[in-house]
């Protein structure tokens, strides 16, 4: 097949890499239940079943809507992309709060940073889409393009910024967690590389379906991303047995200090966070923190 017939839209590429994903998600979303990993993922679960169902309907309505009626299927578009965006803000806060379950109250505080980071992401988006190149095509589709465009601009700000809080902290990513995040940054940072040449670039009507087929081609390959670790990670256990594990962990201290009754004491635990420096001397500052936080908010 030449490689102008296969980049075009309803080719047999575009077909796959337009309905693959949504089967995928789908099937992504029972393999979740049944490892019982929307314990800990509850939105992630909520995010394979409505983005699964949501973009095999638009692939439907592609396929048997006259010509006619394709600003009605723009329309559709704007709101699963709005449904998409709500999602993607409540996955990104669970994968900050799953890296802050050691420190119960300083979760409380993640929270309250990405209702923070969150607005000022949104005008920074805003700002973006504000200075890009006066779209040729009509309202309801430049729309639908320039809200894509702050979609993955939040996404990729807030990534960034959990990224640099847990590097900077010494934070242990949860196997899942980094997956989600490993997926949602890699189709972020590729739709943003596509925008900046679509916008800079006087690409020609080719290119730019080129240029679609990349995203949904790196999108697919996200959503493998997620399989393989919803696929490797272990099995949440049941809930009386989660609640025990959690009890017996209550005991330890979240940088892995032994029993508070230990007459050994920190320093013979973690010499480290006794010297200036050590490597875990920013992560024993949230062991700090929390436990401060917490008795702040028993009183």
């Amino acid at each position: 097949m030449p490689a102008a017939t296969m980049f075009q839209p309803h080719s047999l590429l575009w077909h796959y890499l337009y309905a693959a994903p949504c089967v995928l998600l789908l099937l992504l979303a029972v393999i979740i239940y049944r490892r019982s990993l929307h314990r800990e993922f509850p939105i992630f679960l909520t995010f394979a079943i409505v983005q699964g169902v949501t973009m095999l309907a638009l692939y439907v309505l592609n396929l048997t809507l006259p010509r006619a009626w394709a600003t009605f299927w723009w329309k559709a578009n704007f709101v699963h992309l709005l449904i998409e965006v709500a999602l993607k803000f409540a996955l990104i806060g669970e994968i900050f709060a799953q890296l802050l379950k050691p420190f119960p109250a300083l979760s409380q505080f993640g929270k309250l940073m990405v209702r923070i980071v969150g607005p000022a992401l949104v005008l920074t988006a805003t700002w973006i889409v504000a200075l890009s190149r006066p779209s040729e095509f009509a309202p309801v589709v430049a729309n639908s393009l320039r809200l894509d465009l702050a979609d993955y601009v939040i996404q990729c700000g807030m990534l960034l910024c959990i990224l640099l809080f847990a590097a900077y902290f010494h934070l242990a990513w949860g196997r899942l967690a980094s997956g989600i995040a490993l997926g949602l940054g890699l189709a972020g940072s590729v739709q943003l590389g596509t925008w900046a040449l679509w916008s800079n670039l006087a690409v020609s009507r080719h290119q730019r379906t080129v240029l679609d087929f990349v995203n949904m081609g790196v999108y697919q390959l996200s959503v493998l991303i997620w399989f393989y670790y919803v696929l490797t990670s272990r099995e949440t256990a049941p809930m009386d047995q989660f609640r025990g594990e959690d009890n017996r962990s209550n005991d330890r201290d979240p940088i892995g200090r032994g029993p508070s009754g230990d007459p050994r004491g920190r320093d013979s635990v973690h010499p480290s966070l006794s010297e200036p420096g050590g490597e875990d001397e920013r992560q024993h500052d949230l062991v700090v923190w929390n436990r401060e936080l917490e008795r702040l908010l028993k009183r």
